[in-house]
């Protein structure tokens, strides 16, 4: 994306009466949020398909790991085999750590953090927004 079209984006979000969209294209994505009279809040950061969103830690030894993108998350590669990270895994940064089938495409979620699963937040099949916390790791 180029800054012309998220200008574009931008003015179309101003005046529309959509509160928020995400773009991703070519493993970039724009979220704009229309604040509704107020000024508007554009973070254009490139990502991979294969890093993860850090959501706000909520203590110093907890880490969330988030969805990468809006769809329904899979825990597991199919109904048949279980689910790629459970409570009491330690994972690594780089591993896979469920899947989320964004748009009819499963997308991949890579951790990039390292950690013991302390939770699981989510549900297989559940559907997720982009950012939403799926797993709450322990530092290792």
């Amino acid at each position: 994306m180029d800054i012309e079209q998220i200008t574009r984006v931008v003015k179309l979000v101003e005046s529309s009466q959509l509160h928020e969209v995400t773009i991703a294209d070519n493993g970039q994505s724009i979220k704009v949020v229309n604040n509704l009279g107020t000024q508007n809040n554009v973070s254009a950061n490139p990502i991979e398909a294969t890093t993860t969103h850090e959501p706000e830690q909520q203590g110093s030894d907890v880490l969330q790991v988030g969805a990468t993108y809006v769809g329904q998350v899979y825990l597991s590669e199919d109904d048949a085999t279980d689910n790629l990270v459970k409570e009491g895994d330690h994972i690594q940064k780089g591993q896979t750590i469920c899947f989320i089938d964004e748009l009819t495409r499963l997308q991949p979620v890579i951790s990039n953090k390292e950690g013991v699963v302390t939770a699981v937040s989510v549900e297989s099949g559940q559907n997720v927004e982009y950012g939403q916390p799926i797993f709450e790791l322990a530092r290792s």
